[in-house]
């Protein structure tokens, strides 16, 4: 006798078969149909959504990396330059663009630009949105290296608008 054969018959012995056995054919159809679609959530819910589950967010996680592989491929001079302690504006004379070409693309007006010595440029911002200076200068920071020595930013008389006197290296 095969394994089914012996499970069917341990199943009629047992009272579950018996009192499955006393149900009317169509009462007996409905108990299958049940019973397999809770087999069927069971396994749904214990198999195979965990493992798509788990596939979604593996997916993610290499997408996460390989989008930070890229950035340290295209970083990696950049970083090497930082590590020797090396910094990419080394002038006035180039601090001066990168700050106003950044400026222009976070669309950020500068009212006053003005070099100083030993790699400094004082920027005057009047009436721009407080979250776009901040932003700014992060991007400043990160993309370029130039860093905030010194920030000074008071309230405009419009609110989010703020005045802002920083000094840059």
């Amino acid at each position: 006798m095969n394994i089914l054969g012996r499970a069917q018959q341990s199943l009629k012995g047992s009272a579950v078969g018996r009192w499955f056995a006393e149900r009317e054919p169509n009462e007996q159809r409905v108990i299958l149909a049940l019973t397999a679609a809770m087999a069927l959530t069971i396994l749904w819910l214990g198999i195979w959504k965990p493992i798509s589950d788990w596939r979604t967010l593996e997916h993610n996680r290499y997408q996460n990396a390989q989008s930070l592989f890229d950035w340290v491929q295209l970083n990696e001079d950049r970083a090497r330059e930082i590590a020797r302690g090396g910094e990419r504006s080394t002038g006035n004379r180039s601090l001066l663009p990168l700050v106003t070409r950044s400026a222009d693309a976070q669309g950020i007006r500068i009212n006053r630009l003005q070099p100083e010595s030993n790699s400094v440029v004082s920027v005057v911002i009047q009436a721009q949105p407080f979250n776009e200076v901040l932003s700014w200068l992060h991007q400043l920071q990160i993309n370029n290296g130039i860093s905030v020595q010194r920030v000074s930013i008071d309230a405009e008389g419009t609110s989010g608008l703020v005045n802002a006197q920083i000094r840059l290296r």
